[in-house]
This record gives C-alpha cells, sequence and structure tokens, in this order.
C-alpha cells in the first residue's frame, strides 16, 4: 500500500487492531504512570555545570537593579533590568530558584539562560500582578459584572488558584450582512459588559480609545472569591527572535497571552527541562482568514520562519491554548525563491496535555519556492487530551489533534521526517492529521516514518489523516493497524 492513502480510523477503547495482550486501560494506565514520573524528573532536573570562567550575570527575586548582576550577592531583581543590559555570546544568565519574576526575556544571541541555587525553578509570569484584591474590583452597573484597569495589553484568560479555574473569554462575532453583534462564545446578543451572563465569562476592553478595563462576570467580588488571579497578558516568557545559539532551560513559564518561547527564523534554539502551563489566548488580529470574529494565540514553544538546530525536550507543557510545540512559516509570495529551510528539529521526551496541538508543524512554498523540512524527528513524547482544557473555549472548534499539519498544495515538502516511540492518548477531534501537498524534487513522499508510536483512544474517536491528498477524517474499523503499519514498523493501536 503507498503511502499517499489517507488513513482513518475509529479507535475503540477495547478492541480495534491491539498487539499483544494488553487491554487499552492496561496501556494507558501504563502511559500515565511513565507520564507522572517524567513530568516529577522534569520539575526536579538539576542545575547545569557553569564554566567557571564564563561570563555570568545573576537574578534574584532578592536582588537590587542597581546592583552589578555579576555575582549572586549583586543580583538584579527584575527582568526589565536585564532587558536593557548588552550581553556577549557565552555569557550565562542564572536567575535563583524559587523566585517569581514577572515580563518577558528579550532573549540575545548566543545566551545561555538557566538556574541556580536550590528549589523549584524559577517561575517566568507574563501576568503583571496578582488581581486577587478585593479593592482593585469595581462592580459596575450590571451588578454580576466587574471591572479590573488592567489597560490595553490583551488578556488571553485568567487563571484563578493555581488553575483550579480559568475564564472565558468573550470575543464578538460580527455579521458581515447586518453588523449585528454577537457572543461568539454563547450566540447571543453581546455589544458591551452589560451582556456579560455566564460565570467567569469576561470580555476585555483593550480596544483603541476603549477603557482598557477587563469585565468579569462573577458572583462576588473577585479579588474576595480567590486567593490568586493571573492575567494571560499579551506578552511572551522568552522573546527569541532571530538570535542565534540561545539556551533556555530550567524553567517555569506561565500566564502568558502570546507564547512561552517565541522565535522567527533562527539557528540553534534549545528548550529543555522547563515546564509552560496556561499560555496563549490573547488576541492575534480581528477578521484574519476571512472570519467575522477574532483569531487568538498561543503556543508554548514556537519558532515562525526557518530554523537550523532546533530541539525541545525534557519539557512538561500543559494548558496550551493552541499548539504545545511547533515550527511553521507561511512564505509571502512576494519573497519569490528566498529559502526558509526548517532543517534539524527534534522534539523529544516532553510531556504534553490538554493543548489543542501537541505538535503543529507548516511550511508554506508557492510557487515552486524550494524550501524544505528536513530531518525533523518527534520522539518518545508522551500526549494526552488534546482539545481538552483550556482550549475548549476556542471558537473554531473541530481541529484539535496531537500531531497537527495543515493541508495545502503549497505545503510542508519533507524529507527524512521521523515520528518514532511517542504516545498519543485520546483526542477531542482526532489523534493525528499528518498532510502534504508537496513531493520532493526526487518525486519522493513528503510523509513521515512511523515507528513503534502507541495510539490509544475511546470508543467513537477518530483516529485522523495521514495523507499527500487529503485532509479529510473518516471513521475506519479493524483495518486500523494494517494501515498504519504501511508507514514503518512496530506501532499499536488501542
Amino acid at each position: 500500500m503507498k503511502k499517499n492513502l489517507t488513513i482513518v480510523c475509529l479507535v475503540a477503547v477495547a478492541a480495534v487492531c491491539a498487539r499483544g495482550a494488553e487491554s487499552a486501560e492496561e496501556v494507558f494506565a501504563a502511559l500515565r504512570a511513565k507520564a507522572d514520573a517524567r513530568i516529577a524528573e522534569i520539575r526536579a532536573a538539576p542545575n547545569r555545570a557553569v564554566p567557571a570562567d564564563a561570563p555570568k550575570r545573576f537574578l534574584s527575586e532578592k536582588g537590587d537593579d542597581a546592583a552589578d548582576g555579576t555575582t549572586p550577592q549583586t543580583a538584579w531583581k527584575t527582568i526589565a533590568r536585564l532587558n536593557r543590559e548588552k550581553l556577549v555570546p557565552g555569557t550565562y544568565v542564572l536567575f535563583a530558584r524559587g523566585g517569581l519574576y514577572r515580563g518577558c526575556v528579550n532573549a540575545q544571541p548566543g545566551v545561555i539562560y538557566t538556574a541556580y541555587g536550590q528549589g523549584p525553578k524559577p517561575a517566568i509570569y507574563g501576568s503583571p500582578e496578582n488581581g486577587a484584591d478585593p479593592a482593585k474590583w469595581e462592580r459596575t452597573d450590571n451588578p454580576r459584572v466587574w471591572a479590573y484597569a488592567i489597560g490595553h495589553n490583551d488578556v488571553g484568560t485568567l487563571v484563578f488558584d493555581g488553575g483550579a479555574a480559568h475564564a472565558i473569554k468573550i470575543v464578538i462575532r460580527t455579521d458581515k450582512k447586518t453588523g449585528a453583534k454577537f457572543n461568539k462564545f454563547t450566540g447571543r446578543p453581546f455589544n458591551s459588559y452589560r451582556d456579560l451572563d455566564g460565570d467567569l465569562h469576561f470580555w476585555h476592553d483593550y480596544y483603541k480609545g476603549g477603557t482598557g478595563k477587563l469585565y468579569l462576570c462573577s458572583e462576588r467580588n473577585p479579588g474576595e472569591r480567590f486567593k490568586s488571579i493571573e492575567f494571560n497578558v499579551k506578552t511572551c516568557g522568552f522573546r527569541v527572535g532571530g538570535a542565534a545559539g540561545v539556551t533556555i532551560e530550567n524553567f517555569t513559564v506561565k500566564y502568558v497571552g502570546v507564547h512561552g518561547v517565541s522565535a522567527g527564523t533562527c539557528r540553534n534554539l534549545t528548550v529543555r527541562d522547563c515546564e509552560f502551563g496556561w499560555i496563549g489566548g490573547s488576541i492575534q488580529a480581528e477578521g484574519i482568514y476571512g472570519r467575522d470574529y477574532p483569531t487568538r494565540l498561543g503556543n508554548a514553544v514556537e519558532v515562525y520562519g526557518g530554523c537550523d538546530g532546533y530541539v525541545v525536550e525534557n519539557c512538561y507543557i500543559w494548558q496550551v491554548y493552541d499548539a504545545g510545540v511547533t515550527h511553521q512559516f507561511n512564505i509571502p509570495k512576494q519573497y519569490g525563491m528566498k529559502r526558509f529551510d526548517q532543517k534539524n528539529v527534534r522534539y523529544s521526551r516532553n510531556v504534553m496535555e490538554k493543548c489543542n496541538y501537541s505538535i503543529e508543524y507548516f511550511l508554506t512554498a508557492y510557487d515552486d519556492n524550494p524550501s524544505r523540512m528536513e530531518n525533523i524527528l518527534f520522539e518518545d513524547n508522551l500526549m494526552f487530551d488534546a482539545g481538552y482544557g483550556f482550549c475548549e473555549q476556542r471558537p473554531d472548534r473541530g481541529c484539535a489533534a496531537h500531531i497537527k499539519a495543515w493541508l495545502s498544495p503549497f505545503r510542508n515538502r519533507a524529507t527524512n521526517y521521523v515520528i518514532r516511540n511517542n504516545a498519543m492518548c485520546f483526542g477531542q477531534d482526532v489523534l493525528i492529521q499528518v498532510c502534504s501537498g508537496l513531493k520532493n524534487p526526487d518525486g519522493s513522499s513528503s510523509l513521515p516514518t512511523l515507528e513503534g508510536n502507541v495510539f490509544v483512544g475511546r470508543a467513537g474517536d477518530l483516529f485522523g489523516t495521514i495523507s499527500e491528498t487529503s485532509g479529510k477524517s473518516l471513521t475506519y474499523g479493524p483495518e486500523t493497524q494494517a494501515f498504519v503499519d504501511t508507514f514503518g514498523k512496530g506501532n499499536r493501536c488501542y
């Protein structure tokens, strides 16, 4: 059977083509235990050895921005102070463990960002402050709606008590014919905060000329109701841009409305031993892609552009609005033959759960642009519950997957692309959608080899698509195992 066949299946809990004697429940329990053990290892990852003669800068929650930052005793206090410093390649920027640092780190070429000391990983929060202060919430003329003066930097969600609950962001759908405005989440008419009617639903008047206030529907003052309230404002945890040779390791990054790590076309970016949680939700733009509602952001680790040497390993990634990890680029047509290859990409030993996509990728090459993906490896990742959690509030439901590649006639040319020894467990929509509209110049397929992967779904779930010709997911049956095996060896469906 050729690799351009569409692979789709209905994965049943108890019996679809299982290899061996294990039941689906036993397989899932073993994978969940393995994931929990790996999460504990990631959270306990040790500090890296720092060369004695390397240039260093230190940050501590107890530091002083007036100090020189060159020793633990003279550490800086804030990310803002760090961002003002010009650093030479080879510098180690060390954050004290146990500290909380608010803001976005602007990464510089050749710099290693890591942890020192004892205790939990240093935490980078995009949220500017803990909003659990009753005095900062003002009751509006709708007695169930409270206002918070957060400013015009759009908020993607609010996270209460460390994740015990989170808010539903209301975006407005505007009828293109009549101009009438609707709550995209509920479908009911919506014109202002006065129309909020669901507990912990919120609307942010971030618009130019607006109040800059966030309006939250709550049965009582949110500052009294919760002990912590963090805001996913429109910022990143680390902004890499095009900087080469950046390493980011041993951080917890939370409560950012854009991306945990955001990079453009770059070389040799490594992200390891990090935890990313509650990422995304801020507005990217109004009315793009032909939609009548705003599009929202949110990837834990992203390269948008070309790359050579991009590694994300041993990270725990959870509650992400869009993708856990991604390399992607839509090459503008006016760039002609300019290449944006995505080379030497490896995602390995990560645990990803409750992301809309655990892994997403695409590379659009219009008009015979020769750009391609080369040496791509997704290995030993444990992935659970695609499309559940925070991302369930997306207005564009129906596209969640553990591995997601968008199909078009101009996308996803690839060579030496391997998906092996991963587990993909449960998805709101499909488990996998791997597509390519382009063959390689020698006529070979751009689809991956699949080896040793485990797929676990519930009765009625769609398996998904592996195809060069169609992105459509169709149900299938007991032949699923044989179809998957046409792409490699040792794969198991439960």
